[in-house]
């Protein structure tokens, strides 16, 4: 998920700059719609097919934890395995000499300790850094200092984690490590060719990769990733390079000569599921990009607005969720992610009950962002229209209130991101072992 991202609706011409969610070429149309009669595209039959890959109700890691753990490390994602969610949620980045990482921020000064390991390059961006070098940092202590309440003292030194070790999580494995606790260094021979001489060269060096093993703590929970492009225009030909690596890593629905296959009981685990790998992105152009390259996979449109939509003419507003829709459509988007409003993020509100009946009407399923309360999951799930009792609490459940809609599923959202899969589980009345606490201390944290 973005912080602070406009995404830009209503623009759509011959070249898809950006959305926005008003467009001044809105204030000379006179027609006037309604959320319910404003004409809107409809996802494929084969686009449906692929949206039932994904089933009702999902957990969405998000980041794997910002609340229990240091976002985006190996702490985090183990966390959202052993605590049950279905989904590991990642920001898709590429370093200098071509991984791709699992990283939210572009600027390395909040998550890590850059600026004591690479002062004069403290400003630089993710890709301007070898593998090697962004091993060399820590990603874990910050959060100690942030988060004091829930510090631990081997956060210390966590490293930003690559999209080939969050795979690997998700199979039930972890970094190796030393008796000191260190990780293992995966040396590679390799060949190398020289841009300028093209004169190949076999090399035998580390450049970032660390050892995996299975987790002897793994208990089996096996989730599926759920990555964004994040800043696709400063990663040129990312969305090619995703298709390539998850064909070689066995996580491209797209190729079954290659797909990993579940080993004997694991069948319907998310991992091996064609659900396995969902792709999101706030990037039009990217999203395009991700339909040539990996067709076929579900896909997510997100959804973002600087400004209160509560502020806007409902016409207005309708119109350019109606160009936001279509245009996720047309390039086979099954899902839409729109934000919630709320503490601790106070986001703006595009999952309103005539929003949510907007996206269920064009098909398509709804994964809002991001889920940090029990009241934001009793809000979006319609709760305080049946006296406050939950779908999963009484599935038999009664209208308890009046109101100007006409109360049915459809006006709710189909899952969500959470910092909090701990709360969501309990909430959706799943099976909750232990507490996110005691997950932590038995992966060793």
């Amino acid at each position: 998920m973005k912080n602070l991202f406009s995404v830009n609706f209503s623009i759509i011409a011959l070249t898809i700059l950006s959305f926005s969610i008003y467009s001044c070429k809105e204030k000379t149309q006179t027609k006037k719609y309604t959320y319910k009669t404003i004409p809107l595209e409809k996802i494929s039959p084969e686009a449906e097919k692929v949206r039932d890959y994904v089933k009702m109700d999902v957990i969405i890691a998000h980041r794997g934890t910002t609340f229990w753990a240091p976002e985006e490390t190996e702490a985090a994602f183990r966390w959202g395995r052993n605590m049950g969610a279905d989904y590991l949620e990642i920001d898709l980045q590429r370093t200098k000499d071509g991984f791709l990482l699992a990283l939210h921020d572009n600027n390395l000064q909040r998550t890590t300790n850059i600026e004591e390991v690479y002062p004069e390059r403290k400003n630089l961006p993710v890709s301007k850094f070898t593998l090697a070098e962004l091993r060399e940092l820590d990603a874990g202590s910050w959060f100690n200092t942030s988060v004091p309440e829930n510090a631990r003292e081997r956060f210390k030194n966590q490293k930003i984690s690559t999209l080939e070790e969050v795979l690997k999580i998700a199979e039930g494995y972890r970094i190796k490590r030393d008796a000191n606790n260190n990780p293992v260094k995966l040396i590679e021979t390799f060949d190398e060719i020289d841009s300028i001489t093209n004169k190949k060269t076999t090399i035998t060096k580390w450049r970032g990769r660390y050892q995996m093993e299975p987790d002897p703590q793994d208990n089996g929970n096996r989730p599926g990733v759920y990555a964004e492009t994040k800043e696709p225009q400063l990663f040129d030909g990312i969305e090619k390079e995703l298709a390539l690596f998850l064909t070689e890593k066995g996580w491209n629905i797209n190729s079954p000569e290659t797909l990993k296959k579940a080993p004997t009981g694991d069948e319907h685990k998310m991992a091996y599921t064609k659900g396995r790998f969902i792709l999101q992105s706030f990037s039009p152009e990217s999203i395009a990009k991700l339909d040539t390259y990996l067709p076929k996979i579900p896909k997510c449109m997100l959804l973002w607005y600087d400004d209160d939509p509560a502020k806007m003419p409902q016409d207005s507003l309708v119109k350019s969720l109606a160009n936001a829709i279509n245009y996720a459509v047309k390039y086979n988007c099954q899902i839409i992610g729109p934000s919630i409003s709320g503490p601790p993020n106070n986001y703006n509100n595009l999952a309103s009950p005539w929003m949510c009946d907007m996206y269920h009407r064009a098909g398509m399923l709804i994964h809002a962002y991001s889920f940090d309360t029990e009241e934001q999951l009793k809000r979006y799930n319609g709760d305080y229209f049946y006296g406050g009792i939950s779908r999963f609490e009484n599935p038999n459940r009664k209208v308890n209130t009046t109101s100007n809609y006409k109360i049915q599923r459809s006006l709710f959202i189909d899952g969500g991101f959470t910092n909090l899969t701990d709360l969501s589980l309990k909430y959706y009345h799943r099976p909750v072992d232990k507490t996110a606490q005691e997950v932590l201390t038995e992966l060793g944290y």
